[in-house]
């Protein structure tokens, strides 16, 4: 089910990560089924800390949030902005359908798409500026961390739901090249010094550190490939896989659902292999990002003859705390009511349940989400 965001008057440009984008706000979506797909494989990207301005007004909050009560027999429309990724991107469907669940459970309710970047969206909600920002838990722990593109440490920060865990990192290799230097790893690389020209996500996106980490725990650095003849270049996903298709890659690195459709479209004209990783290489990035062991299934991708072994990643939709605990309880309940909203986004989704939603990892829950979860039994 594809829905359709409506956009509305205002653009303006922003800066992101040392270039401007023309930034386009969508307002109480109008939200119309216009066919039977959604964008299938992307996961949206970060290009560091936005600058972005909001003109919404959060509520006004006395007293923290943890001391406030939840109301239960509230049922005000929640009128919020959240800001989430590219236009047109996979997180601007995830926007479209929190807006409609808000709006399914408290009619009226609206949520006010901003497009942004995930680390650039924990800064818009730390400080007030959004009520709700999509993010993913790699910059989470980042910015708990206070590691760049962050300028400190952001350890007060509260989430309503994950609303995805299952973006897999997938390794996808040229079977060519794989059979010329009887490669099947990112050890074996290492171990052979293989030339190896392999591409990661975009510096400043940060699934990029994840990538590299997974590199580096293998024995593969920037400076070895380079002894080795080999490459490592950070770029997007389109430059990527339009250099694997003209053989100039050999191997791109990337945080998506399975199946992917940039996959699935450059298996048909190049040859392509799937790697899994180690257990050495699933515990790094366990221990350094909390993500954990994923199985990409046999036969998800046509040419993939056996389970691939990796990692996923989760989707956090963060809370500012200037939201009252009665309206962050709202939202979660109206995210799990509507379940079918986000099961219907894509396959990968398919089986989401409030007990994924209410996991979100390193990402503490809002008091007025726990009280929720809790309630219905999803979390002790």
């Amino acid at each position: 089910m594809f829905l359709k965001a409506i956009p509305v008057i205002r653009t303006e440009n922003q800066k992101t990560g040392g270039e401007i984008v023309k930034n386009t706000k969508f307002s109480k979506w109008g939200l119309t089924i216009i066919g039977c797909t959604l964008l299938t494989g992307m996961v949206a990207c970060s290009n560091g800390e936005s600058t972005q301005k909001s003109n919404s007004s959060p509520a006004a909050n006395t007293g923290t949030v943890k001391s406030q009560p939840v109301d239960k027999t509230d049922t005000n429309a929640i009128k919020v902005t959240l800001a989430g990724g590219s236009v047109g991107g996979f997180w601007s469907g995830l926007g479209q359908v929190v807006s409609k669940s808000f709006a399914d459970s408290y009619p009226g309710s609206a949520a006010t798409y901003e497009p942004g970047s995930g680390a650039g969206n924990i800064k818009l909600v730390d400080e007030g500026q959004v009520e709700l920002g999509l993010i993913q838990d790699v910059e989470g722990i980042a910015a708990i961390k206070g590691l760049p593109p962050f300028a400190q440490k952001y350890e007060n920060m509260h989430a309503i739901g994950s609303i995805y865990q299952n973006a897999s990192m997938q390794i996808s290799v040229r079977d060519a090249f794989a059979k010329k230097y009887k490669v099947k790893s990112l050890k074996d690389i290492a171990e052979k010094k293989v030339p190896a020209r392999i591409a990661i996500n975009q510096q400043g996106n940060l699934n990029s550190l994840a990538a590299n980490t997974a590199l580096e725990a293998n024995g593969i650095t920037d400076e070895k490939l380079k002894d080795w003849g080999g490459s490592l270049t950070w770029e997007g996903s389109s430059q990527r896989w339009e250099a694997m298709g003209s053989n100039r890659m050999d191997i791109t690195i990337d945080f998506v659902f399975a199946p992917d459709a940039k996959v699935q479209e450059n298996a048909v004209q190049t040859d392509l292999q799937l790697w899994s990783v180690n257990q050495d290489t699933i515990d790094t990035l366990g221990k350094e990002w909390r993500l954990n062991a994923y199985t990409i299934p046999k036969g998800t991708y046509q040419f993939q003859k056996e389970d691939v072994q990796t990692v996923g990643i989760n989707g956090i939709i963060l809370v500012s705390d200037k939201v009252s605990a009665t309206d962050q309880y709202k939202m979660a309940k109206s995210l799990v009511d509507n379940l079918k909203n986000i099961q219907a986004l894509h396959p990968a989704v398919k089986n989401m349940t409030a007990e994924n939603l209410a996991d979100t990892g390193a990402i503490p829950l809002a008091p007025g989400a726990e009280a929720f979860y809790k309630e219905i039994g999803a979390i002790k």
